[in-house]
């Protein structure tokens, strides 16, 4: 097959969800006249599957050669603008996108797209009620024009806004519509990470059989998909529901399974979360030291990407683990700046007892 077939291919393949693939047609050393789409479309197909770090480099090296067309060189920065933001590099994600999104008007594009991004970096800073403001105005615009693909990604990304911020049965009337919308469209990932919203926040309102069948539902979907990271998050979802409801070792399977996956994509964050929620495992069954050595680490990761969240847990967590331990004054210390932490960031994962 000749190059420019391949690369012909490997477009449709993407299209197709089928990133894995594409990036397979897409191995090897491209003639020059090709090698920058190339070089862009196994950025794309990388970050497709949940491997933030090696798109990112793709897409510095496209943009930091100059060899990409200005077509080519704004659909890079928007991509790694993307990126950034998937790894909570939020000053990163913001610069990036201004310099994308000045080089679009310079050529007459839409804006929908960089609006679109500008709201999911609001969402990934913790600004609620901006991200909230803006998703809603590019979901009229989508359901105006009955584009129901972008109509369920809206609804997921302002379910999961309404959700942090505590508006707990908003975000589950948007995750319900995502579904449907996703139904819609015929987009089977969008369905799975509806169904990964409905989980999140019926286990945070004790539904926590509820959360189990949505998780599931969503893992059976994803079972055979390219991509990684939501197979990954289908594990640690279902851990943290079958975590509440007592059911350990199955929990503890499932971390497992999802530590092995992030850390193939070296997505230290969500590793993290897995760390936390193995410690928070080892405490249900009083090992103390092997909780605080779970916790400490999920805390260390959470704050070297300034995870607001997930420090919050980490050391409301701990407090109690070193309480336990007869450790009362550092117990209190962690106990007050978790809260305070949580508080900051306009989160209410303190009072999260199903989290």
């Amino acid at each position: 097959m000749d190059f420019a077939r391949r690369l012909e291919q490997a477009q449709r393949l993407m299209e197709e969800g089928r990133p894995a693939a594409a990036l397979r047609l897409l191995a090897g050393r491209w003639p020059g006249a090709l090698s920058t789409e190339a070089a862009f479309l196994r950025a794309e197909a990388l970050r497709g599957q949940g491997y933030f770090r090696r798109a990112a480099q793709l897409y510095q090296a496209l943009l930091a050669g100059g060899q990409a067309d200005p077509a080519l060189a704004i659909e890079a920065g928007l991509g790694l603008a993307s990126v950034h933001r998937s790894l909570g590099e939020v000053a990163a994600a913001r610069a990036r996108l201004r310099r994308a999104w000045a080089a679009a008007k310079r050529r007459g594009e839409p804006a929908w797209r960089f609006e679109l991004e500008e709201a999911m970096i609001e969402r990934a800073a913790g600004r609620w009620a901006g991200c909230l403001l803006k998703l809603t105005r590019l979901l009229r615009r989508a359901c105006g024009a009955g584009d129901w693909q972008a109509a369920a990604f809206l609804l997921w990304a302002r379910g999961g806004a309404r959700r942090f911020s505590g508006d707990l049965a908003g975000a589950e009337g948007d995750f319900k519509r995502s579904l449907t919308m996703a139904g819609r469209a015929g987009d089977a990932s969008a369905s799975a990470y509806a169904l990964f919203g409905l989980g999140g926040v019926s286990r945070i309102q004790g539904r926590l059989r509820d959360s189990e069948r949505f998780y599931a539902r969503a893992g059976r979907a994803l079972a055979g998909a390219d991509d990684l990271f939501g197979r990954a998050y289908a594990h640690c979802g279902l851990a943290n529901a079958l975590r509440q409801q007592g059911r350990l070792s199955e929990a503890q399977r499932l971390y497992l399974r999802a530590h092995v996956l992030y850390s193939k994509l070296g997505d230290a964050v969500d590793l993290a979360y897995v760390d936390w929620g193995l410690g928070k495992i080892a405490l249900q069954r009083g090992r103390l030291p092997e909780a605080v050595s779970r916790l400490s680490l999920a805390l260390k990761a959470f704050e070297a990407a300034s995870e607001n969240r997930g420090a919050a847990l980490s050391r409301l967590a701990l407090a109690g683990a070193r309480h336990a331990q007869g450790r009362g004054a550092q117990a209190e210390r962690l106990f007050d700046s978790g809260l305070r932490r949580s508080r900051r960031a306009g989160l209410h994962a303190h009072l999260e007892s199903y989290t």
